[in-house]
């Protein structure tokens, strides 16, 4: 396989002699976009809440310079501010935390136990943040320990925000879809423009107009504050997320849903600074359609070729499963899907409705379809396995196991489990039955003809399991997958009530037309591995 070096994930993939591995889609520069910031130095800093990144760029060169990479000490960065003296402030999203970066690079907790910390800003020195959750409050945050101040509260999903010429705090309600103001000492909340599609940022040009980013439309909003007349600044794809404003009039745009970020002159022009890709590829699922399906966190794919992919529903569609873990293929255009809200769910890509089949699962993880129509899943915190027959209750078929993940139906009626707390795979039958030992992380399974397919994604590797003899082999090795070497995942607390924890990687197998096909997450592709 050709081995292009991915910008975000170093990987010399290999398959085993007999075995041929190739990209059906390539590897992404980032993982997904998200907020943005100039630096001090003139760089560009981009956060990436879903790969615990933060990459530098330089607009004159695109030249990158990674500040905080996969297994660093920032974890889920989704925005990011810097004071007069250099230091950088980042928002952990996902982990309920504010960081704090030196110049020098020391990096310290600012403040912990603020779920779904999310926009942040700094004005005149001062620290204000914004929390994206039901509830949510903007808040002062100071540095000498002091408890924060409580600006605003009772908010629906707060987002990034930012000081307007007239000395007051501007903020989104992605829930309300308005922008509001505040005093920054606090005091009465005045809405100041409504209507919006999901409005997801808010930033002043250098001619003192308000820009707003419509998540749901890609639409850029212009806003006189004065006579609160809107106008249309440009147009992109949805799912956008951040903004910068160079002293020129060029915006740079980032979207979460591709990763892209898009540079708009001051004119109009709009061209790519940095190209889409996916940011944390986990379920992947082979269709009755002979197409493959993969989940992008909050959204599913259908690959449509080599290199090619559309999006069949995603978290603004109004019946949409939420934020999805892992997928399986049902009937004709179904999906079956885990989400992080602990719901099992049917799917229809192509009339976007969604069933409830199970709910209240602790966190479940991989689905597999059982040839008789039943499903399994499982509880990665319950260490069970669930079956749901068609019309039917859920049932527990096994229990005790420690931290499942990837589950895979045999074809007698058992299932086999990727059981990540033991570093092994079982077989599910009445009892449970050890079958490959001695690993690292076992996650993706899938079952590809008369052999069972396991990704290791501490080990890198993909092994297969002979179902005749139980032979077990490495079909591929140094495979882009989960963390870089010698980080260890780390589950993150997520948003209660929005975005429940534990939020870890996951990476996903599937099998179908005699190939295996690997979500690959550490690099963002979807990689294909067959027998020559």
């Amino acid at each position: 396989m050709a081995n292009p070096i991915s910008a975000r994930y170093r990987s010399n993939a290999a398959a085993a002699p007999g075995w041929r591995l190739e990209r059906l889609i390539g590897p992404s520069p980032l993982y997904g976009s998200n907020g943005m910031r100039f630096g001090p130095d003139g760089l560009l800093y981009v956060a990436q809440c879903f790969g615990n990144a933060v990459t530098a760029f330089d607009i004159a060169s695109g030249a990158r310079t990674d500040v905080n990479r996969n297994g660093d000490p920032i974890k889920a960065p989704d925005d990011i501010a810097f004071d007069s003296h250099g230091v950088m402030y980042v928002t952990e999203f996902l982990n309920a935390r504010v960081m704090t970066r030196s110049p020098q690079g020391k990096i310290e907790v600012l403040i912990d136990n603020v779920p779904g910390a999310n926009g942040i800003t700094v004005y005149q020195d001062r620290i204000f943040m914004d929390e994206c959750r039901p509830e949510a409050r903007v808040v002062e945050l100071f540095r000498d320990g002091r408890p924060p101040k409580i600006l605003v509260q009772g908010l629906e999903l707060a987002n990034a925000l930012s000081v307007g010429p007239d000395g007051m705090l501007y903020f989104p309600q992605l829930g309300k879809g308005e922008v509001c103001r505040v005093a920054l000492e606090g005091g009465p909340v005045e809405r100041v423009v409504d209507g919006l599609a999901v409005p997801t940022a808010v930033k002043f040009d250098n001619h003192g107009k308000l820009l707003v980013l419509q998540a749901l439309t890609g639409e850029i909003t212009r806003v006189d504050i004065q006579s609160r007349e809107k106008s249309r600044a440009a147009m992109l794809s949805p799912g956008l997320d951040n903004l910068v404003i160079t002293a020129d009039d060029r915006l740079f745009v980032s979207n979460f849903m591709d990763g892209t970020i898009t540079e708009i002159a001051s004119a109009g022009a709009q061209k790519l600074f940095s190209p889409p890709g996916l940011a944390g590829p986990s379920g992947i699922a082979y269709g009755a359609d002979a197409s493959v399906y993969l989940t992008d966190f909050m959204a599913i794919m259908r690959v449509t070729g080599p290199g090619r992919y559309e999006r069949v529903g995603w978290t603004y569609d109004a019946d949409f499963p939420g934020f999805v873990r892992s997928i399986c293929a049902g009937p004709g255009n179904i999906l079956y899907a885990t989400t992080l809200l602990g719901n099992l769910t049917a799917y229809d890509t192509r009339n976007h409705s969604c069933q409830v089949l199970a709910t209240g699962l602790d966190s479940p993880f991989g689905v597999a379809r059982a040839a008789n129509g039943a499903l399994v899943a499982a509880e990665y915190n319950g260490g069970r396995i669930i079956a749901v027959e068609a019309g039917g209750q859920p049932k527990v078929v096994a229990r005790g196991l420690d931290h499942p993940t990837g589950i895979a139906a045999a074809p007698d009626g058992s299932c086999f489990v990727s059981e990540t707390g033991k570093r092994r795979v079982v077989k599910i039958n009445g009892g449970i039955t050890p079958v490959l030992e001695g690993l690292e992380r076992p996650e993706g399974i899938a079952v590809a003809g008369d052999e069972l397919a396991v990704l290791d994604t501490v080990a890198k590797k993909l092994w297969t399991v002979s179902l005749r003899d139980g032979k077990s082999q490495v079909a591929a090795s140094e495979l882009p997958v989960g963390s870089p070497l010698g980080a260890i995942p780390q589950p993150q607390a997520g948003v209660p009530g929005f975005l429940p924890g534990p939020i870890l990687p996951f990476a996903g197998l599937a099998a179908g037309g005699g190939a295996i096909y690997i979500a690959a997450d550490g690099e963002g592709s979807i990689l294909t591995l067959r027998r020559t």
